[in-house]
Order: C-alpha cells, then sequence, then structure tokens
C-alpha cells in the first residue's frame, strides 16, 4: 500500500510539473503568436491604407494618433485638462529635457525633439516603416488630441520637418485656433 502511494504521488507531481510546463509552453506560445498578429495586422491596416483615398488614410492615422496619444497620457498619469498651457509646456520639458524643446510663438506651441532616432514605439519596435504619410498623420494627431486638451481649444498641428523627411530632428507646430 505505501508502495502504490508513493508511486501515485510521484506520478502525480511528474504529470503536474509536465502540465505546468505544457502550460507555460502554450502560453509563450499564445503571447508570441499574439504579438505577431499586432504586428502583422498592423502592417495590413497600413499597407490598407495604400488602397484608400488620401482624405480617408489622413483620418484613419489622426485616430491612431489620438489612440498614442491617450496611451501616453495614461502611461505617465497625466490629464492634460488639469493644466493650463504654461505649467503643461513646463511639465513636458522636464521629460528628457536634452531631446524636447517647447515654446509659444504667438497663437502657435513650437514642439522640438532632437532624439536619435524616431521616437513612435511602432517605428523603433519595426511594426512600421517610418514615412511622410505616417509622421504627417498621425504625429499631428498625437499633438492635437493633448493640445486641444490642454487649451480647450481647437488646435491644428503640422510637421516643420521629422526624420521622415530626412531631417535630423522632428519639429512640429500646433496652432491654437481663436
Amino acid at each position: 500500500m505505501a508502495f502504490s502511494l508513493i508511486y501515485f504521488l510521484k506520478r502525480f507531481i511528474l504529470i503536474t510539473d509536465k502540465d505546468y510546463m505544457v502550460t507555460i509552453l502554450v502560453e509563450k506560445w499564445r503571447d508570441e503568436a499574439y504579438e505577431r498578429l499586432q504586428r502583422e495586422w498592423i502592417r495590413g491596416v497600413l499597407a490598407g491604407l495604400d488602397e484608400v483615398d488620401e482624405e480617408t488614410s489622413k483620418k484613419i492615422l489622426k485616430n491612431c494618433g489620438e489612440a498614442c496619444a491617450k496611451i501616453w497620457l495614461d502611461s505617465y498619469g497625466y490629464d492634460p485638462e488639469y493644466y493650463d498651457l504654461s505649467s503643461w509646456i513646463r511639465l513636458i520639458q522636464q521629460l528628457d529635457p536634452e531631446i524636447r524643446s517647447v515654446s509659444i510663438v504667438g497663437n502657435n506651441i513650437i514642439y522640438e525633439l532632437k532624439p536619435k532616432e524616431c521616437l513612435c514605439p511602432l517605428v523603433s519596435g519595426n511594426v512600421v516603416k517610418l514615412t511622410s504619410k505616417l509622421c504627417s498623420s498621425c504625429s499631428t494627431g498625437f499633438f492635437e488630441y493633448i493640445f486641444k486638451k490642454v487649451t480647450k481649444k481647437t488646435v491644428k498641428a503640422k510637421v516643420i520637418e521629422s526624420f521622415a523627411t530626412g531631417a535630423n530632428k522632428c519639429v512640429f507646430q500646433i496652432q491654437i485656433q481663436a
């Protein structure tokens, strides 16, 4: 009786450990497959944007930029609605001050980034290729979302220069509408 109980316990432990390892391997495979799916899905959507008219493509990429802004704000725990423009600019200038410069010139905010490479995690993660189309629509959607929340006014962002156009920095102009 003692022998069969010990045998049973050893078999149970082996089966449990084996099942645990199988579970870990399956979860790892799912995570990797899911990550590949996300990458390929995003690439597919971007490739599909070449099949639609320019206006539709820009609207879709602007929405992507807004979604990115929401995630960025959430990751830092910031709510731009609680800041006025001056306090918001002071706050964001403290983030990586060696690469970020923000100034106000009249009704325009000049937002300059001087990183070594594009800051977009999809570009730096090789999920998408940096293009002028992507930069001019997605990044402007990012800045328009944030600065509309800060100023509580309509804003219009545009790319002045960027890595996508061959520059060694990214400069955006965000115009605050009256």
